[in-house]
């Protein structure tokens, strides 16, 4: 179910400029209906066949009321091309050849799409680039006709918060990107802190998985 209330009051602890993107993984097509309802415009999915069958739910829906479908877990190829049908934004970028994978199923289908760049701050983590890999990706990306990158997108290691944030904010000045998606449920307001334009909340809206 959706936490209305809370909802509500997060809406008017943040800045206008903060968008929140309901992350709705594990979580039926009834209760993302009415997140929408209630004003939610962004919504996220990690896994692309789980994103499909609510996608054909909702489609209508989200064209009604004008709600970006993200894509926010990792992307393995197979499913680029379902991916690009139904995703507004894929935020997991992570390589070259994945970008230029993306852009080619675009190009099939004739879309464009918005991308962001997920940036991988912890040797641990499977997913993501490291700072020293995105100039390179940067230009491989402007090459492609059909992706438009928006944005700079990371998932900070546990008592990493902080520090994560501060360099996406670094990142996001240096490269002049419009968007950064960071922060969740528990740690949304330490993001927008550090200059976060997308928060990713699942828990604090629709309670534990």
């Amino acid at each position: 179910m959706f936490n209305k209330k809370e909802y509500k009051k997060i809406k008017t602890e943040i800045p206008e400029s903060v968008k929140i993107l309901a992350a709705t993984k594990t979580k039926p097509a009834e209760d993302i209906t009415e997140a929408i309802n209630l004003g939610v415009k962004i919504i996220g999915e990690n896994y692309v066949q789980e994103a499909e069958e609510k996608y054909e739910k909702l489609k209508d829906l989200f064209k009604e009321k004008r709600v970006s479908f993200h894509l926010i877990g990792h992307l393995q190829t197979n499913k680029i091309k379902e991916a690009v049908r139904i995703f507004d934004c894929i935020e997991t970028v992570d390589s070259e050849r994945l970008a230029e994978k993306i852009n080619k199923i675009c190009n099939d289908l004739d879309k464009n799409i918005d991308i962001m760049i997920e940036i991988n701050f912890e040797e641990s983590q499977k997913s993501g680039i490291t700072i020293e890999e995105i100039d390179s990706l940067i230009k491989k990306i402007k090459t492609f006709q059909n992706l438009n990158l928006i944005g700079f997108m990371a998932i900070p290691g546990i008592g990493k918060e902080k520090e994560c944030f501060e360099k996406m904010k670094e990142l996001k000045e240096k490269y002049n990107i419009k968007e950064l998606s960071m922060g969740m449920s528990s740690d949304y307001k330490t993001a927008i802190g550090n200059g976060a334009t997308i928060i990713r909340l699942g828990t604090i809206l629709f309670g534990g998985r």
